[in-house]
């Protein structure tokens, strides 16, 4: 855009002035503002600013406080609050744009632009903003599980990190890109390399040393032979062992498939009784949902390192 009026958001009647890093002008209101935002609430209350508040990040409080000192206060384009550098004009655009032009559009808004939303709407308090970015962000299935875990990372989204990680633990830590790597940082690095380590060591130790035993019906004459059968449904390529080093399904979904595997000469009844007595098990199984809690363990401790509740 480049420095000047911008001619869409540098409105005539507009009260009060932004500038972004580039020298662009924006002339919006004041009013929704005050009334959707905490900080704003606060840094635009004339002509005595209230204390900001303190849910305001250090980032926002210190431009708070250095905005004040200068006289900075909106009220023309000589005194124009200046947003600081880390939000681009793209961004501040994207955000005013929601704010004053299209509220709540029904029309899903691209990745780009819902992440620029909550980024002003959190470092501005908007609540209204984080609600309508986060929602749209949910839905969007082109939002991949690196920027999910990094959005989560950066707004101290406990459900996107629980659930970014989860899917990135799928994902051979090898196939992420080096820009990936840099993205969620060392630390998540580190944790999704234990993660799956940790549950690809689980998997071999099910998948060989941890056959469950066959709950066998009041009418099986041949225990042995049922036994055996089920061991060698259990430890085919085609059977469970084959799906869990071939990562077709996590454990827990093992479960559901374990009906459909070749039971070949075991007993049909020994097999439904023993298929159903692993589904309804008080804890469903534990040996087949351990890497959720390897998973659940990992997250929770990455989110600790990260002083992230």
């Amino acid at each position: 855009m480049g420095t000047g009026r911008h001619p869409q958001l540098y409105f005539e009647d507009g009260t009060m002035t932004i500038k972004a890093s580039d020298g662009t002008l924006y002339n919006v209101y004041r009013a929704p503002l005050i009334r959707q935002s905490e900080f704003c609430s606060a840094m635009l209350t004339l002509p005595n600013p209230k204390q900001p508040p303190l849910s305001l990040t250090q980032n926002a409080r210190e431009w708070f406080e250095r905005s004040r000192q200068l006289g900075l206060e909106g009220t023309s384009d000589a005194t124009a609050l200046p947003l600081p550098e880390q939000f681009t004009p793209s961004e501040i655009e994207k955000f005013l744009d929601f704010m004053f032009l299209q509220p709540w559009s029904p029309n899903a808004p691209s990745i780009d632009t819902a992440c620029a939303i909550l980024k002003l709407s959190h470092f501005l308090v908007v609540d209204n903003g984080i609600s309508y970015a986060r929602h749209h962000l949910d839905n969007h299935e082109d939002l991949k599980a690196v920027m999910r875990l990094k959005l989560g990372f950066d707004y101290h989204f406990v459900d996107w990190i629980t659930r970014g990680f989860d899917e990135l633990v799928a994902t051979p830590i090898i196939d992420l890109s080096a820009e990936e790597e840099t993205l969620i940082g060392w630390i998540a690095y580190r944790a999704l390399a234990r993660a799956q380590a940790e549950v690809l060591d689980a998997r071999l130790n099910l998948a060989v040393a941890r056959i469950p035993d066959v709950n066998h019906c009041n009418w099986c004459s041949n225990h042995s032979n049922c036994q055996s059968e089920w061991a060698r449904m259990w430890t085919s390529v085609k059977g469970v062992l084959g799906a869990l080093i071939k990562e077709e399904l996590p454990g827990s979904e093992i479960l559901e498939k374990l009906s459909t595997y070749n039971h070949g000469a075991m007993n049909v009844e020994c097999h439904r009784r023993t298929c159903d007595g692993l589904k309804d098990t008080e804890e469903k199984v534990s040996i087949l949902r351990e890497e959720e809690a390897i998973i659940d363990k990992h997250a929770t401790e990455l989110m600790r390192q990260l002083g992230i509740a």
